[in-house]
């Protein structure tokens, strides 16, 4: 047997007597955990990025969709482009709210509150 086949529970009984035969081993463990701890970060940061390039990437469309009419009337712009423009904005604050979940932000940041 080994630690791939255990199960969760299994697992937590072996760590947990490791640290009985050996007291040591919790320096060891702790460190273990923490290692897990970083992991898990990492990748929490990874996608919050990849989120946020998507972001972006969606705020560049609407930009350049727009970019054209600069000055002119909202009347002078023809609806499918400003179709297309709100589709990417809302697709960048869908992204946004997306973010301020995995980075544990329950509102996004800004607001006065009032």
């Amino acid at each position: 047997m080994t630690l791939k086949n255990c199960t969760k529970e299994e697992l937590i009984f072996v760590i947990e007597r490791l640290e009985l035969y050996n007291p040591s081993q919790k320096h060891f463990v702790q460190r273990a955990l923490n290692d897990v701890e970083m992991q898990r970060e990492e990748k929490k940061i990874d996608e919050a990025k990849r989120i946020s390039d998507y972001a972006f990437q969606k705020r560049q469309e609407y930009i350049d969709l727009l970019a054209p009419y600069e000055g002119k009337l909202l009347s002078d712009i023809p609806a499918s482009v400003l179709e297309k423009a709100d589709s990417a904005m809302k697709e960048a604050q869908k992204a946004d709210r997306k973010w301020n979940k995995i980075m544990g932000f329950s509102r996004a940041v800004g607001g006065t509150g009032l």
